[in-house]
C-alpha cells in the first residue's frame, strides 16, 4: 500500500509508451508524454500551457480540414462523454527550421472525469501512420498492411474495452445515485472511487479523496475491517463532526474481490429520526411511570436527559410564598442558579430555544403552557444542532406530562389543605359546642330534680335533655372523626380475634347468619373494632329487605384478616356510592323515607379502620347484594 501511494503519476504519464496529450476543457495542453514529443518533434516547454491549435497550427499551403475534424471529435467527447476514434487524418507538422512535414495520424480522443462525474480533461492519443499511407501510394504494402492490421486490431480492442468500461461506470453511477442509502466503493487504500449523491447529502465532501486512515473514527473501523476481508453488518455509529449535524448511522461494509481497483463497498443509512423517535417514546413512557409511582423529580429529570441526549436538565417551580421561581430538581449536577432563561419562558408563557457559543443551547418549556405556568423545564445541550423533532417532543410530550404532575401536586395539596381545614373546623366547633351542651344538660338534670314541676314542664325538660344528649353525641362523634384522621386518638392495640369481635357484636340480633369458622388474629383496638362491626350491622339491618338474612363472614386471607357484612336490598345508586363515607352524607332514600341518622357512622367506621392500617370498601353498584368489606393487616403468629 505504501508503494502505491509513492507513485509519481506525472512521471508515469510522461513515460507511457504511447503518444499522449492531456487537454483541459478549454483545449489547453496541460501534459504531454515523451513519446508524443518524439513523434511531433517538439519540446515539452514549447507545448505546456499552449492552446492545442496554437501549438500545432494548420499548414496554410495545404488543403486540410484537420482542425475542424479534431474540434468536432472533441465536441462529441464533451457532449456524450464517450471515447471517439477518428479516421486517419492528414495533419502536417511544422518543422523547427521552418516549413511543414506531411504527416498522417490515427487519433483517439477520450474523456477524463472528476470524482463528481464532471468532465475535467481530454486525453488525445495519436499513432503516426505516415509510412503506411506512403506505402499505399508507392508500392508493395504487404508487410506494412500486416503491421497496421495488428495495430488496428489492438487499438480497436483497447477502444472497445474503454468504451465498455465507461458505459458500465455510467450505468453503475446512475443506479447508485437512485438509492436513498449512501454508497461508497473504495480502492485498497480506502479512497472512494465511486459514490452516489446520498453520500454528499449525508457527510458533504468530508470523505473525498481520503484514505481509510483519514476517515472519522466512527467510520474508519468498519471500513478497515472490510478492507481486511471481514464483512461488517448492521453496525450502529453516532457521527458528530464539525459543521455536520449529529447523525445515527447504520453501517454495512463488505470486501470486494475480483474487481479491478476496488477493495470494499460501504453503505450508510441515516436512522437518526427513527432512533430518536424510539428513544423519545421510551423516555416519555419512563417519565409517565415515574410520575405515576410518585417518584421524586430527580429520576424524572434523569429520564428526560438521557432519553433526549441532553447534557443537563432542570425543573423550576413557583414558590407558594414569594411567587418567584425556585429550582426544584436537576440532573446530573447542581447548575449555576441563573433564573434569566426560566423567567423569560415563564413570563412569556411560551417555549424558548436559545443558542450561545459559550454555554451551548437550551430549550426552556413552561409547564403547563398557559397564562399562568406552574413551572419551567430547562433542557441544555452542548451543541446547537438539536433536531427539531426532539424539541417538539419535549414541548408537546414530556412538558405536558410534567404539567399533569404539577396539576396533581396542586390538587393533592389543596385536598390535604381542605381536609386539614375541615377537621380543624370540626374540632374547633366541637370543642366550642361541647362546653355549653354539658352545661345545658347539667342544668336540665337539676331542674328535673325539682318536685314542684308539673307534668307539662317535666315533659318539656325531658325533650330538652334528650335532644341535648343527641346533639352532644353528634359533637363527640365529630371530634372522634377529626381525632382519628389526624392520629390524635390513641388506639389500645392488642392481639384481637376478629371472630370473637363479630360474635360479640352480633349477639342477640335476629336474621343474622355468621360464618366465622376459625380465629383470625390482628393487632387492633378491640373496642374500636367492635364499634365498626356494630355500625356495619346497624347499616345492614336498616337497608335490608324485611325478613331477609344478613350475612357476616370472617376469613383469614394472605397477610390480612377480612370481615364482610352483606344484605339484600335496594342497590346503592351509582351517583351516591363514592360519597358513602363522606361527613354528614345521607342518601336520597334516607332523607325521603325518614331513616334516622346523622351521616357520621360510616365516616367514623372508615376512620377507625384506616387508623389500623386497613381498608373499608363497598361492593360495586348493580350487584344483588350490598357488601361492606373490612381488611386489616394480619398479626404474625410469632407476635401472639
Amino acid at each position: 500500500m505504501s508503494k502505491l501511494l509513492a507513485v509519481d503519476h506525472r512521471a508515469l504519464f510522461r513515460s507511457a509508451p504511447a503518444a499522449l496529450l492531456a487537454l483541459d476543457t478549454d483545449l489547453v495542453i496541460v501534459e504531454v508524454s515523451d513519446a508524443y514529443l518524439a513523434t511531433t518533434l517538439r519540446r515539452r516547454e514549447d507545448l505546456l500551457g499552449q492552446p492545442v491549435f496554437t501549438a500545432f497550427p494548420e499548414n496554410p499551403d495545404a488543403a486540410s480540414d484537420g482542425v475542424a475534424r479534431l474540434t468536432a471529435s472533441l465536441d462529441r467527447v464533451r457532449r456524450e462523454g464517450v471515447t471517439d476514434v477518428m479516421p486517419v487524418q492528414k495533419y502536417d507538422i511544422a518543422l523547427p527550421g521552418g516549413g511543414f512535414e506531411v504527416r498522417y495520424w490515427a487519433p483517439v480522443n477520450a474523456p477524463v472525469f472528476a470524482a463528481d462525474g464532471r468532465l475535467s480533461l481530454f486525453l488525445h492519443r495519436v499513432d503516426d501512420v505516415t509510412e503506411y499511407i506512403r506505402a499505399l501510394d508507392e508500392g508493395p504494402v504487404e508487410r506494412l498492411v500486416d503491421e497496421l492490421r495488428v495495430r488496428t486490431v489492438q487499438m480497436e480492442s483497447e477502444v472497445f474495452a474503454r468504451r465498455q468500461a465507461q458505459e458500465r461506470n455510467v450505468t453503475l453511477q446512475a443506479v447508485v445515485d437512485a438509492l436513498d442509502t449512501a454508497v461508497l466503493a473504495c480502492d485498497p487504500t480506502g479512497r472512494p472511487v465511486l459514490r452516489n449523491h446520498a453520500v454528499r447529502d449525508l457527510v458533504g465532501d468530508l470523505l473525498d479523496g481520503r484514505p481509510a486512515g483519514d476517515w472519522p473514527d466512527q467510520l474508519r473501523l468498519p471500513l478497515t475491517r472490510a478492507l481486511s476481508g471481514e464483512p461488517v453488518r448492521d453496525a450502529e455509529v453516532v457521527l458528530h463532526l464539525p459543521g455536520v449535524p449529529r447523525r445515527i448511522l447504520r453501517v454495512h461494509a463488505h470486501p470486494l474481490t475480483g474487481q479491478s481497483g476496488l477493495a470494499a463497498v460501504v453503505a450508510l443509512r441515516d436512522v437518526t429520526g427513527r432512533s430518536l423517535a424510539a428513544r423519545l417514546q421510551e423516555g416519555e413512557l419512563e417519565v409517565i411511570h415515574l410520575i405515576a409511582r410518585g417518584e421524586p423529580l430527580h429520576p424524572v429529570m434523569r429520564a428526560i436527559g438521557e432519553s433526549g441526549g441532553w447534557t443537563a436538565t432542570e425543573f423550576w417551580t413557583v414558590d407558594d410564598v414569594t411567587g418567584a421561581l425556585c429550582l426544584d430538581a436537576y440532573w446530573p449536577e447542581p447548575p449555576a442558579l441563573c433564573t434569566e432563561l426560566p423567567e423569560r419562558a415563564w413570563r412569556a408563557a411560551a417555549a424558548l430555544w436559545t443558542t450561545d457559543p459559550r454555554t451551548g443551547a437550551a430549550l426552556v418549556v413552561p409547564v403547563p403552557a398557559g397564562p399562568k405556568p406552574l413551572g419551567v423545564l430547562v433542557c441544555r445541550s452542548d451543541s446547537a444542532d438539536v433536531p427539531a423533532e426532539l424539541r417538539t417532543a419535549v414541548v408537546t410530550g414530556i412538558g405536558a406530562r410534567l404539567g399533569e404532575l404539577l396539576e396533581r401536586r396542586r390538587a393533592e395539596r389543596l385536598a390535604a389543605e381542605l381536609d386539614r381545614t375541615r377537621d380543624e373546623y370540626i374540632a374547633l366547633v366541637g370543642h366550642e359546642l361541647r362546653t355549653p351542651l354539658t352545661s345545658i344538660q347539667s342544668y336540665t338534670d337539676l331542674m328535673l330534680d325539682d318536685p314542684a314541676l308539673d307534668d307539662e314542664q317535666r315533659e318539656a325538660l325531658e325533650v330538652m335533655r334528650r335532644n341535648t344528649g343527641r346533639l352532644r353525641g353528634i359533637v363527640m362523634r365529630l371530634l372522634d372523626v377529626a381525632g382519628m384522621r389526624w392520629g390524635h386518638i390513641e388506639l389500645h392495640r392488642s392481639a384481637t380475634d376478629l371472630t370473637e369481635v363479630v360474635r360479640e357484636a352480633a349477639a342477640g340480633r335476629a336474621h343474622l347468619m355468621t360464618d366465622a369458622p376459625e380465629p383470625v388474629i390482628v393487632s387492633g383496638d378491640r373496642e374500636r373494632l367492635r364499634e365498626v362491626v356494630h355500625e356495619l350491622l346497624d347499616n345492614a339491618v336498616t337497608w335490608a329487605v324485611p325478613g331477609t338474612t344478613i350475612e357476616v363472614a370472617v376469613r383469614a386471607g394472605e397477610r390480612a384478616g377480612l370481615i364482610a357484612v352483606s344484605n339484600t336490598g335496594e342497590p346503592i345508586p351509582a351517583g351516591e356510592r363514592g360519597r358513602l363515607f363522606d361527613l354528614f352524607f345521607r342518601g336520597e332514600a334516607a332523607r325521603h323515607q325518614g331513616v334516622p341518622g346523622n351521616g357520621l357512622g360510616l365516616t367514623v367506621a372508615r376512620a377507625i379502620i384506616e387508623q389500623h392500617g386497613g381498608t373499608l370498601t363497598v361492593s360495586e353498584t348493580g350487584e344483588t347484594r350490598t357488601t361492606f368489606t373490612v381488611r386489616l393487616p394480619a398479626r404474625p403468629p410469632t407476635l401472639l
